[in-house]
């Protein structure tokens, strides 16, 4: 099991780490209902330490891990399994969660990339110059990688503008998709493509 492993460090105390388990409190309170609000029902609400706790544990997990390195259609990726989701944390903290999310059968070359921020970091930049570094981290380490995939609801333009600064192109809208706290919206779909 890999553990405390920083994949990026920005200034201001923001980095990307490894999930600790003694990230579980933190994680639970930063993941409130208003962030919760633009998330998938997947997640729970409320988010409690448990919940945390078993989120850490499935990430941590050897399992749950991806090859890294170099790719051949011969050999698949010949670098070490890494995990693919993380913890955002600000100055140790563990504010937010960023991931990729790996695609199978024929897209098996693509990834979701899926991220939140506790709402006393939002309009601050964190994800602003945290998703770009992602994203180059993503390309320069998962070699099998070709494309990278995100979705916003429509009315959440921050995180659309989080991920346009990423490199993502606006690809469709596709009305009607989800169905969030009874309300049925549109999602926006966005790609990025590995830069040659």
């Amino acid at each position: 099991m890999i553990t405390d492993i920083v994949i990026l460090q920005l200034s201001d105390g923001i980095a990307v780490q490894t999930y600790r388990q003694s990230d579980a409190p933190s994680l639970s309170h930063h993941l409130s209902k208003r962030v919760w609000d633009n998330l998938r029902n997947r997640i729970s609400q409320p988010y409690t330490e448990a919940d945390a706790a078993s989120w850490i544990d499935f990430c941590n997990d050897d399992s749950h891990r991806v090859r890294s390195g170099k790719w051949t259609a011969e050999n698949g990726s010949e670098g070490p399994p890494l995990p693919t989701s993380f913890a955002i944390t600000v100055n140790d903290e563990a504010v937010g969660s960023i991931g990729l999310e790996f695609m199978d059968d024929i897209y098996f070359r693509t990834a979701e990339v899926g991220y939140w921020l506790g709402e006393e970091h939002w309009g601050k930049g964190v994800m602003s110059r945290l998703a770009p570094a992602f994203v180059d981290w993503a390309w320069q380490t998962f070699d099998i990688l070709k494309r990278l995939n995100a979705e916003t609801a429509e009315s959440n333009a921050a995180s659309a503008k989080v991920l346009e600064k990423a490199g993502f192109k606006y690809e469709g809208r596709r009305p009607d998709m989800s169905c969030k706290n009874g309300k049925i919206e549109a999602c926006l779909i966005w790609g990025a493509l590995k830069p040659r």
